[in-house]
């Protein structure tokens, strides 16, 4: 713990925690959760736990559309998903975006599903 980001930074994952990385993550949970807004108001927010990382990332609507959009609006079936981490400049400053990443297998599925069909 030798960085002031260690010791003062957010409970919560941020670009901080990326280390000018782009690292590679599997949910490992999600969780739906009450979250106090700086003007105190509360909104519900799901957040997610990756396997691994002590810090959990809350999930902003770009990241939460692009978990539904690529597998499912379950939620909890996004639980063992991989994603890839990296930042990128949002109109608050920095943020963490993700991007999910299709397995080999799930990929062949969708291969095997738009076989053209000859006449």
């Amino acid at each position: 713990m030798s960085m002031f980001s260690d010791m003062y930074g957010s409970k919560y994952f941020s670009v901080a925690d990326l280390n000018g990385e782009m690292p590679r993550r599997r949910i490992g949970k999600v969780e739906p959760s009450e979250l106090k807004d700086k003007d105190g108001t509360t909104k519900r927010r799901l957040v997610i736990y990756f396997e691994g990382v002590e810090k959990p990332l809350v999930l902003n609507r770009t990241n939460a559309r692009k978990l539904a959009e690529t597998y499912t609006e379950d939620y909890t079936k996004w639980v063992g998903v991989v994603v890839d981490l990296y930042d990128e400049e949002t109109s608050l400053g920095k943020g963490v975006r993700l991007r999910p990443v299709k397995s080999a297998a799930a990929g062949a599925a969708a291969k095997d599903m738009n076989d053209e069909i000859t006449f």
